[in-house]
């Protein structure tokens, strides 16, 4: 496998890995009450979906300056969300900062959790 391929292969495990993390804490909530579960679940898309979209955007061949607008685009685009969640949606705030906070941790894990290069 090339370099590329495994960078690739590694972004993605990532936010599968988040993808998952967030499936679970959304079932377990939603067990709790709908309210919590639909709120975990909003509050995971927020970290999710740029952190796909930025999985994506970094894999693909650009100058090393573009990585860092691109790391500056999904952090905008972060705070938009929630922002436009928390004001249009207003989710229960223990279920979406839950979702947040689980995503968020999935990350640290799944970016721990990459195979070791020889």
């Amino acid at each position: 496998m090339t370099v590329q391929g495994a960078y690739r292969e590694g972004a993605y495990r990532v936010v599968t890995i988040q993808a998952l993390a967030l499936t679970g804490v959304t079932a377990g909530l939603a067990l709790a009450g709908s309210e919590l579960g639909t709120a975990a679940l909003l509050g995971g898309l927020t970290i999710l979906m740029p952190n796909a979209w930025f999985a994506w955007a970094s894999t693909r061949r650009k100058p090393g300056g573009w990585l860092l607008v691109q790391g500056v685009v999904k952090f905008v685009s972060t705070i938009i969300f929630m922002a436009l969640v928390l004001k249009n949606l207003a989710p229960g705030p223990a279920g979406f900062f839950s979702g947040v906070i689980v995503t968020l941790l999935a990350h640290a894990v799944g970016s721990y959790w990459q195979p070791r290069s020889n």
